[in-house]
């Protein structure tokens, strides 16, 4: 099998590791925009399983004419607000039937994937990414830190996904089936659990506040955090309840992902769970102490590329979201972005999100067409 990696960072490179110690025989590319950072060689630190392995990928490369030539499957692990043009670079290359996957899928890919591939190559997501990884060193060794019993995959192909699931378990990977795509773009990962944090620790501040201290994201996660996350994943669940023509059984609440009925539990979760341990918040440091970094990705893709699409659904589908709408009302007069209006998810901002109305699909025919 020909198959593709997009994006050297912590998933990319560890996902690129894994795939060709499992499959040495596989070409295996890894296509980034700095591959004169990479070494030839690159290294992988199994934290699970104690051991440590080093792979020689076939390619290492910023033109996709050498990475993603006659790919048969991709892997894209890039922000979702990188996605797009992923798709425009690897799409003159890749096979007639190429699989085109996005880890995790959400952030809209669905409405703008016709516009670079054809029919006969299909798209897939991961609900979750199937590990956690850490780079050690960047372009030289990464930790693979905990995986996942299974990855949930949802194809936009529905016909496909069996097919789709055989190809990503030769790379290595379990998978568990969704019987849709969008059991894959509104699962409540990043976009509900990051900006639920982000609004705690950075919502009673102006953007220019001066805090003491750099402060841990998930230790120190409090009720008030958890009573948001709780509530946006409650208006999520009102979203799909209403979707009766698909079955989204597969996008579970988060009190059973985490295993966390109330409020107080699903505070002691998050503050114990080992892989979380290490995170900080998005600060930089400046004079007096340290302030919000608006370029990090809890900011730039959790808020536009993530909320901001689950609360879109709101409208087309015709539910309420109002604790959606305080935090992206916040994030909104934060950024310094219109994207409210007398109340309304309408601003001209929004044009720069990933959001299905900017692709023309503003009712609920246009919008189920994706995923049936």
């Amino acid at each position: 099998m020909n198959i593709c990696i997009v994006g050297g960072g912590h998933i990319g490179t560890t996902l690129t590791c894994y795939i060709k110690n499992h499959n040495p025989a596989d070409k295996v590319s890894l296509f980034t925009r700095r591959p004169e950072k990479f070494s030839k060689v690159l290294k992988c630190n199994d934290w699970e399983g104690s051991f440590s392995f080093e792979v020689e990928p076939d390619n290492i490369s910023g033109d996709p004419s050498v990475a993603a030539k006659d790919a048969d499957i991709v892997f894209i692990a890039l922000p979702h607000f990188a996605v797009e043009k992923a798709f425009k670079d690897i799409a003159p290359y890749v096979s007639d039937s190429a699989l085109i996957g996005v880890l995790p899928g959400g952030g809209g890919c669905e409405f703008f994937f016709g516009k670079y591939f054809t029919n006969s190559q299909t798209l897939f997501g991961f609900q979750r990414v199937p590990f956690t990884a850490k780079l050690e060193k960047y372009g030289q060794e990464a930790n693979l830190k905990s995986w996942k019993p299974f990855s949930v995959v949802g194809t936009q192909r529905p016909e496909r996904l069996d097919w789709a699931c055989e190809q990503i378990e030769a790379c290595g990977l379990k998978t568990k089936k969704a019987d849709n795509y969008l059991s894959v773009a509104l699962t409540p990962t990043n976009p509900i659990l990051h900006t639920s944090r982000t609004y705690e620790i950075f919502g009673k501040y102006t953007k220019n506040h001066v805090f003491s201290d750099k402060c841990k994201f998930y230790v120190g996660w409090t009720d008030e955090a958890s009573h948001t996350l709780l509530t946006m994943d409650s208006e999520l669940h009102q979203i799909l309840d209403k979707i009766d023509e698909l079955d989204t059984s597969a996008i579970r609440p988060l009190t059973e992902h985490y295993e966390s009925p109330t409020e107080g539990a699903m505070t002691a979760k998050i503050n114990s769970i080992a892989t979380f341990q290490s995170v900080y918040a998005p600060m930089i440091e400046v004079p007096g102490g340290f302030s919000s970094d608006t370029t990090s990705r809890m900011f730039t893709e959790d808020f536009p590329w993530g909320l901001a699409i689950i609360r879109s659904y709101a409208d087309i589908i015709g539910t309420k979201a109002p604790m959606m709408d305080k935090l992206l009302s916040w994030y909104a007069e934060y950024m310094g972005l219109e994207w409210y209006v007398d109340g309304k998810f309408i601003g001209k901002d929004l044009k720069s999100t990933g959001i299905p109305q900017i692709y023309g699909v503003n009712n609920r025919k246009k919008l189920l067409s994706y995923y049936l």
